[in-house]
């Protein structure tokens, strides 16, 4: 405890934004390599790679952050997302 009597041990909520935060970076430099492709195989390739390398439960995060603010994901990001699969679990 501080001497405001605030505790300064982390949240669920500062943990599941930490995930999140995460899981965004994650997934821009999966996009930043395949932004030279052309487009559709860009946004192919990236929702590819998501679905083949992530646990369900990372992809289930990811879509669960962003199904309500995709303009928050860069374009070939935000593209892709309709593509990854939800997650089922660990």
């Amino acid at each position: 405890m501080t001497e405001a009597g605030l505790t300064t041990e982390p949240t669920a909520a500062d943990h599941h934004a930490e995930n999140v935060a995460k899981l965004l970076r994650m997934a821009g430099q999966i996009a930043d390599f395949f932004k030279a492709y052309p487009e559709a195989e860009a946004i192919a390739s990236i929702a590819d790679h998501i679905n083949q390398f992530w646990t369900g439960r990372m992809r289930g995060d990811f879509l669960a952050a962003f199904a309500d603010r995709p303009e928050d994901l860069p374009p070939l990001l935000r593209q892709a997302l309709l593509r990854i699969r939800p997650g089922r679990g660990g």
